[in-house]
């Protein structure tokens, strides 16, 4: 059988005018406003201009004033004497005229070079003319210098030895040329480069290679709260990804970016549709029933990732998370902060690690700076289905030749063997029996551009960086799409020499629409398009007549195929059943900062993180399973404040070194939501408003949370080799008892540079071991320990009765999540970093979860919130960095990462042995997602074949199941990792990244559905030489004694065998090995070369790049479908139904800097 190679998608469809229009306008708009402020100010031309007004300064400081305020950079050997005193006075003045005034009187001399200004000393005349004598007895020499990686070293300083002034420096390309003696001996220098002497004797050329020094400044990153600390200390693991990795090859959602990139970091991907909700754990899942993710910080501020909404059993739609409210164009790094020792001083909200977003500022010593990025890919569905195509609609070996068959039949894929044939319609019409793929009849290529500018400018007091962006998607289902615009700001300014003020804030506006649901078919577009028999034309269902409404008969009801009220018109669902979310969000800070020495400062901030969110979906009058109509609308309000305050201390006393801090926060949590949930029927058709509802059914959520804290660290360190830091914090909630309501969180780090300690061999450049242990928490949800009333519907007495509002009994007493956790690790390096490695391993505890644990019914409840969860996460990291090649021309870093997690649940509370996750239930096959004491976290249960000696159990033909519930498998990856490579040669580049994941299962039940329908290619067994054929299944049966087994011979229908198995919930059958490899991006530029850019003034750099995401799917097992199909991102992993097909993106970067 050939396998069906369609992309699913209808390629002839035009793509709208209006929606190009849009793109071009956008995007010459913010090209020009570049291009114009620009040409404003530039500062690569000897037209740039400074202000400066000085007296009795040094040289020194001119030289470094103008490259505050210009791109330029002044390059100098020892000859020029920059201490000497100056005087200027110049206001907007060309730095040519600056300079042609100021060294005139100083025997100096300049010439420029691109954005480098050469200084020399003028020769005098006397000493010309003896010049020329010695010149007699003199060679002239040159050569280049060059970094490890044949990178040019832009002003060395090359003296000769025994000489006060004859040298020089090399220029822009690492050359340079100079007279000696024919015996002499030149030094070459250049700071963070060791020092090199080489003797000329018989030799004029050179090529000099300069070795980085082994004790330069180490790299220093932001930890949790905004605390910078030197790499070298940090005891525990973190990792830093730069920026650029997210602008390319990008997601709308960030945290699926993350996939593949840090060992540890396990993303989970979701087959909920483009702005779909995002799944990322760090070490493994911490929580039997409350949040598993990390705590998102952008900027310092907490950032609320909440799911404002997912599909569950019965279906629903997935409202995204605040993850897709980040602008990758706007952020410089993302650092992750794995261990509870990294993310401790985070207290309740730490104890799943942190993900710190840092975005973009202007940067000292540049200019105005402007960069455009435009990002546009179309977007076309991966098709992963296998379906069998030789038989059609019908049942029973049996073709549709009448109406009511065809109607009967919708979803039946039984009939016979597709011959080109005729057959009939549910319209009563006749059609040619042969196959039909209706994804390339609906879907569509969604397309995704995304413009962004950002304006950056530092002068000697302010920094600041303006950015502002438009996302536009078109969706691969007709009517949906996303638009989304923000602004970025992030200003420090300087206020006097000890007082500094920073403001970052960032505004998104982001609007859906056309979102389908998920998992139960109901609602469900996907779903719609997934299971009609394979010779059903899904065009039939567009319009009852040419003037009727999209998906509609003529009278405007749901025009349905079959007698399933509930399998529904894909045209209605897209065009008629509507849903439209719209958000406002604002993230925002305050910092004031005051030096109260060069080693103590003071700081106060204020931050607020809040969006405010307005949905509405309609069910119009005429759908065929809700005839009246439905509506739910709410508007919710959500904020959270942050005031935080400060005081650090950083000194060296001798070979110790002193870095504390003290400080509190108090934090306020709110959220109001007023909604009406479901309401109907309409009074007046048209009217979609709640007010034309006979039934409002309103209601009001609200939830507010208050937590203070205070805490402190200290790091000591002995010789910048050995570390201890020390940190602390306590909260107080309002969410628990008064008795019970504080709760403290310590941390303890070492780590020792082994290298710096013992004196290694060359090519061992660094090794440091490190060693921590933390306690940390994921904090409690407002209210359950509070007993709430309701007002019933019936009365005592003439007086309505209140009544107990919840059948889960709440807990006074309730704690805190506790999570504890021990890690050690080794970070190593090699022949000058050109091979590293970072390894870990770590045993996390988590202890008092809460659960809800059934109780008896006699005491009025069904169960009650419990502290009685335990939990162990145990696990191992490793990362290799590695440059195999780098010159000037080519050059190849790889990056590898792999870890792997087991997870065991230890307790579940007194007799509990099983907890099934909230929600996570097949919606058929009978399988759950439970805890179980003594297995790893997220075990998939459900039915198994029944066997004898390892052979399936048949009965009157049919294969028989287990009466008691097995273990499946579980959905919860053990292995994960990435393989990340950068490729260069000359101006172009090329990036890909690897992803994998294993060890987990998967429970299809789309699989499930499309056996029952036939379309299952398992499903062509027994049907091999007739539609209505039979099937023997292989296995035994009881014998005529009834008590021994004897191999099967009962022959069944094919449609009855592998229907049975659907319907007596076998759902072994439909697990499947989860893992998978992925060409997850795919990135080739091309840089255009400076020799062309320099032709003008305005564009300094410009790259084009070939981009694609989710290109290839190296390996996989499951039959159908995406690995990576889960329908929520909840805690019950391991379930697929129904769900977004899988897309691979390719289109182009745009990326050019002012």
């Amino acid at each position: 059988m050939k396998k069906n190679n369609s992309t699913g998608n209808n390629l002839t469809e035009k793509v709208p005018t209006n929606f190009f229009l849009l793109i071009m306008r956008v995007t010459i708009i913010l090209l020009f406003t570049g291009i114009f402020c620009t040409m404003a100010e530039t500062g690569y031309t000897q037209n740039a201009r400074v202000t400066i007004n000085k007296r009795n300064t040094t040289l020194r400081e001119i030289l470094n004033e103008i490259e505050k305020q210009t791109d330029y950079l002044f390059i100098y050997n020892n000859e020029v004497k920059t201490n000497s005193k100056v005087s200027i006075k110049a206001k907007q003045e060309t730095v040519s005229k600056v300079l042609n005034s100021m060294l005139k009187k100083r025997n100096l001399d300049y010439s420029m070079e691109g954005n480098h200004i050469i200084l020399s000393a003028k020769q005098q005349k006397e000493e010309a003319t003896e010049k020329v004598i010695a010149q007699q007895q003199k060679k002239q020499i040159s050569g280049t210098v060059t970094d490890v990686y044949g990178e040019p070293v832009i002003g060395a300083n090359i003296i000769e030895v025994g000489t006060a002034s004859n040298g020089t420096v090399t220029d822009v390309d690492g050359n340079f040329s100079l007279q000696v003696e024919n015996d002499a001996i030149i030094r070459i220098s250049y700071i963070g480069y060791r020092e090199q002497e080489i003797n000329t004797t018989g030799e004029t050329s050179f090529t000099i290679i300069l070795q980085e020094e082994t004790e330069v400044l180490d790299e220093v990153v932001v930890t949790a709260l905004g605390i910078k600390r030197q790499k070298r200390s940090l005891g525990y693991s973190t990792t830093q990804v730069g920026g650029e990795e997210f602008t390319l090859a990008r997601d709308v959602n960030l945290g699926n970016a993350l996939s593949g990139k840090i060992a540890g970091v396990t993303v989970a991907g979701n087959a909920t549709g483009a702005g779909g909700s995002s799944r990322v754990i760090i070490r493994g899942n911490a929580s039997l029933t409350g949040n598993n993710q990390p705590l998102y910080v952008v900027d310092g501020i907490p950032f609320d990732n909440t799911n404002q909404a997912s599909a569950g059993t019965w279906g629903g739609l997935d409202g995204g998370d605040g993850l897709s409210n980040i602008n990758p164009d706007d952020i410089e790094s993302i650092q992750v902060l794995k261990g509870a020792a990294a993310s401790a001083l985070y207290g309740y909200r730490g104890g799943n690690g942190a993900i710190l977003i840092t975005t973009k500022s202007g940067q000292k010593g540049k200019g105005v700076s402007i960069e455009f990025n435009n990002n546009l890919t179309f977007n076309n569905i991966y098709d992963y289905r296998d379906f069998q195509t030789i038989y059609g609609q019908g049942s029973m070996g049996q073709r549709p030749l009448s109406a009511d068959v065809a109607k009967a039949t919708e979803t039946s894929s039984w009939g016979e063997r597709l011959d080109g044939g005729k057959a009939v319609n549910f319209l009563g019409n006749e059609y040619t029996y042969s196959y039909i793929d209706n994804w390339k009849n609906f879907y569509r290529t969604g397309i995704n551009n995304v413009t962004s500018v950002g304006i950056s400018q530092a002068s000697d007091n302010i920094t600041y960086r303006f950015g502002v962006s438009n996302m536009y998607e078109k969706g691969i289902l007709p009517n949906s799409g996303i638009s989304q615009q923000s602004i970025n700001t992030n200003t420090t300014y300087d206020i006097t020499d000890k007082l500094h003020l920073t403001v970052n804030a960032n505004y998104v506006f982001e609007k859906f629409n056309g979102r389908s649901n998920l998992s139960d078919g109901n609602g469900n577009t996907n779903a719609s398009l997934l299971y009609r028999a394979n010779s059903f034309d899904v065009r039939w269902l567009e319009r009852g007549s040419e003037s009727a409404d999209w998906g509609t008969t003529d009278d405007g009801k749901e025009l349905i195929g079959g007698t399933n009220e509930y399998f529904n018109n894909p045209y209605w669902l897209q065009y008629r059943k509507t849903n439209e979310m719209n958000k406002n969000r604002l993230t925002g800070s305050i910092t004031l900062r005051y030096d109260i020495t060069d080693w103590l400062y003071a700081q106060g901030a204020v931050q607020r993180d809040g969006y405010n969110i307005e949905f509405k979906q309609v069910q119009p009058i005429g759908a065929a399973a809700d005839p009246n109509g439905f509506m739910n609308e709410y508007a919710k309000n959500f904020s959270e404040t942050n005031m935080n305050y400060l005081i650090g201390f950083n000194k060296l006393f001798g070979d110790w070194s002193v870095d504390a801090t003290v400080g509190g926060n108090r934090l306020h949590n709110l959220m109001k939501q007023w909604l009406v949930d479901g309401g109907r029927p309409f009074i007046v058709d048209g009217l979609w408003s709640v007010n034309n509802l006979a039934d409002h059914r309103f209601k009001k959520n609200y939830a507010e949370y208050k937590v203070n804290s205070i805490y402190g660290t200290v790091d000591f360190g002995w010789k910048n080799q050995i570390f201890l830091n020390l940190t602390g914090r306590n909260d107080w909630f309002s969410t628990l008892s008064p008795e019970n309501n504080q709760y403290f969180y310590p941390s303890a780090t070492l780590s020792w540079v082994f290298t710096d300690t013992f004196k290694m061999p060359d090519w061992f450049t660094f090794g440091k071991a490190r060693a921590s242990y933390a306690s940390a928490s994921n904090g409690t949800s407002a209210y359950q320990n509070l007993l709430t009333y309701k007002i019933s519907d019936y009365v005592v007495n003439g007086q309505k009765v209140a009544t107990v509002n919840t059948s889960t009994f709440p807990n006074p007493n309730l704690k805190p999540v506790r999570i504890s956790e021990y890690e050690g690790g080794l970070n190593l390096a090699f022949l000058r970093n050109r091979l590293s490695f970072d390894m870990a391993y770590y045993v996390k505890n988590t202890r008092d979860d809460i659960a809800v644990v059934t109780v008896s019914s006699a005491t009025g409840y069904s169960a009650q919130i419990q502290n009685v969860g335990e939990i162990e996460n145990r696990g191992v990291e490793f990362m290799v960095n590695a440059v195999p090649v780098h010159n000037r021309h080519f050059g190849w870093n790889t990056t590898f990462n792999i870890a792997h997690n087991n997870s065991e649940v230890k307790y579940l509370g007194e007799n509990v042995e099983m907890l099934q996750i909230d929600g996570a239930s097949s919606r058929s096959g009978n399988v759950t997602v439970q805890n179980i004491v003594g297995r790893p976290y997220g075990e998939l249960v459900g039915y198994k074949y029944l066997r004898h000696n390892g052979e399936i159990v048949y009965k009157d033909g049919l294969p028989q199941r287990e009466t008691d519930l097995s273990v499946l498998g579980n959905g919860v990856y053990k292995l994960t990792g990435g393989w990340n490579n950068q490729f260069s040669y000359k101006n172009i580049t090329l990036a890909l990244l690897l992803d994998f994941k294993f060890g987990a299962k998967i429970f299809s039940g789309t699989n499930l559905s499309l056996t029952n329908s036939g379309l299952h290619k398992n499903t062509l067994q027994g049907r091999e030489n007739a539609a209505a054929g039979t099937i023997i299944g292989k296995g035994v049966m009881l014998g005529a004694d009834g008590e021994s087994y004897v191999p099967n011979t009962v022959a069944k229908p094919a449609q009855e065998y592998w229907q049975s198995i659907v319907s007596n919930s076998i759902s072994e059958e439909f697990i499947y090995d989860a893992s998978f490899i992925k060409l997850r991006e795919l990135a080739l530029g091309y840089n255009l070369p400076k020799s062309l850019l320099s032709r003008q003034q305005a564009v300094k750099e410009m790259s084009i790049s070939l981009v694609a995401r989710n290109l290839w799917t190296i390996l996989k097992h499951t039959d159908n479908i995406d690995p990576e199909s889960a329908y929520n991102n909840t805690n019950g992993q391991g379930l697929e139904l129904n769900g977004y097909p899988a897309t691979r993106s390719i289109g182009f970067n745009v990326n050019i800097k002012f």
